[in-house]
């Protein structure tokens, strides 16, 4: 599973795309320009490109390798990575006019497509994020923009203009004034552009700002005056300051996105998870008890809608993914691999300001949709109100859990029973102490009785049996009487699972 994620990541897939345009270069090179070494030089070259090119097919062996060791379906494998197989068979050079295979490793640059598809959607995402902060960017660049033309055609816009063709000046021929006055004019002259020029027009002044703003540089190029040169580096600074707080928040939005989906997770190579519908608190208990019981190392998918990455231990990131979706919905749940699922735990969603009712119908619309997608699930579903828990049994529904009564048996259990809290609640979490443990029994308990059964697990493993469950029957606690038989799941309380 470490493998299939690491090979997911776009940065692995890029970095194969990088070897491999390599890869076909040295190969055409090879075969075209130093097809015929004419020297000792070219001859050296080419000996070096040929190592060159056996490293990257030697490590393109070794990727093909790993892929298929991490592979569950090695049919899938073969019909996905064929012609990479043959791509890599050059390396034993039977013939060296057999090394051209290795243009075939370009049809691999066809899944960075499948790369790219995958980053891009995450952008109505970034776009409903970052709203707020994409409107405070877009509302500098109109400002700027604004105040760049303003203040253009305030400095310039009198500066510049086409002279006509009749205009008298010393180069035209005009009459020459005392030397005090063809030294004013020559003054004059430095601030006064070429008759070529055209005018700081509102037109020209808006163009300067965006073209300014957006290349970093003065274009087409810089004022004359001093006030409008120091616009122009005003306006050019908020375009590089622009551009960072942009780039800034594009990136955070997206490494929040890809870590809160868990987009490296190949979810098709799932088998035998656990799919959690919706996140809160209690998700997190979830998690934990998972990762602190028996079945620790068990992959867990989150379908839930969230706004930000859920705090997490660093070590439960590799065993909990994160699908950012709509948990209702059956291709959020196809893609979680709803088909190859062994549970799924659906949580009442009180996110964006739903009703409790409004929660237990989503939560009872996921269970119905979860049993009729995965029979053979086992479906646990959590309601807020006890009323509606027919319909989930109606759907055949394994099992449901009425949040609010619970809460209410434990304060009564509290006050009736001082003490017993406590001992509930060790029983109920794997984390510490004692806990309840089902068991498959073994054929060598067939034909005791429960009385047998129970000072025998105590006497032999400190166990403390509770209950049965006949197969097809229903969970009996303490039962009076019973004796075991083929199917036989039994109950108990211990301190770590024990193997009967």
């Amino acid at each position: 599973m470490a493998l299939l994620r690491f090979f997911g990541r776009p940065a692995v897939e890029l970095a194969i795309g990088l070897l491999v345009l390599v890869s076909v270069a040295l190969t055409l090179v090879e075969f075209t320009w130093l097809a015929e070494p004419t020297d000792a030089r070219d001859q050296l070259l080419l000996a070096r490109i040929e190592l060159i090119n056996d490293l990257i097919t030697l490590l393109f062996g070794v990727e093909l390798s790993l892929r298929y060791l991490a592979a569950p379906s090695k049919r899938r494998f073969f019909r996905e990575y064929w012609l990479d197989i043959l791509a890599v068979l050059p390396l034993f050079r039977v013939f060296r006019a057999a090394r051209v295979v290795r243009l075939l490793r370009l049809a691999r640059l066809l899944r960075l497509f499948g790369v790219a598809s995958r980053l891009s959607s995450h952008f109505p995402y970034i776009m409903r994020r970052g709203f707020v902060e994409f409107a405070f960017v877009c509302g500098m660049l109109a400002l700027t923009v604004l105040f760049g033309t303003g203040a253009m055609m305030y400095f310039e816009g009198g500066r510049r203009g086409a002279k006509p063709g009749g205009e008298s000046g010393p180069e035209a021929g005009g009459t020459s004034g005392t030397p005090r006055q063809a030294a004013d004019a020559s003054v004059a002259d430095v601030d006064q552009p070429s008759p070529g020029e055209a005018a700081f027009t509102l037109e020209r002044s808006f163009w300067f700002s965006v073209y300014s703003l957006l290349a970093g540089e003065p274009i087409p190029a810089p004022p004359d005056t001093l006030g409008g040169r120091v616009v122009a580096v005003f306006v050019m600074f908020m375009g590089l300051t622009i551009f960072a707080m942009l780039t800034g928040t594009v990136s955070a939005f997206m490494v929040d996105r890809l870590q809160s989906e868990g987009h490296s997770v190949d979810w098709e190579h799932l088998h035998g998870h656990i799919i959690v519908c919706g996140w809160n608190s209690k998700a997190e208990i979830i998690v934990r008890e998972y990762r602190a019981s028996h079945v620790s190392e068990t992959p867990i998918a989150v379908i839930a809608q969230l706004d930000h990455q859920p705090q997490l231990p660093p070590d439960a990131h590799r065993q909990a993914w994160f699908l950012n979706d709509d948990f209702t919905r059956v291709t959020a749940l196809q893609k979680a691999g709803i088909d190859r699922a062994s549970t799924c735990i659906i949580l009442s969603d009180m996110s964006q300001g739903r009703s409790e009712q409004d929660a237990d119908a989503r939560t009872i619309l996921a269970a119905l949709t979860v049993e009729k997608l995965n029979p053979h699930v086992y479906t646990c579903a959590e309601l807020l109100n006890g009323d509606y828990a027919s319909h989930l049994q109606m759907g055949h529904v394994n099992d449901y859990v009425v949040s609010g009564e619970y809460s209410a048996y434990m304060l009564a259990q509290a006050a009736m029973n001082r003490g017993l809290v406590e001992v509930i609640t060790e029983l109920m979490t794997y984390q510490r102490g004692n806990g309840f443990y089902r068991l498959a029994l073994p054929a060598a308990w067939h034909g005791k009785t429960f009385q047998e059964a129970f000072e025998t697990l105590k006497r032999r493993h400190n166990v403390i049996l509770v209950g049965v469950q006949p197969r097809g029957g229903k969970m009996q606690v303490n039962p009076a009487q019973h004796t075991f038989a083929a199917g036989d799941d039994v109950v108990v309380i211990s301190e770590k699972e024990v193997k009967l």
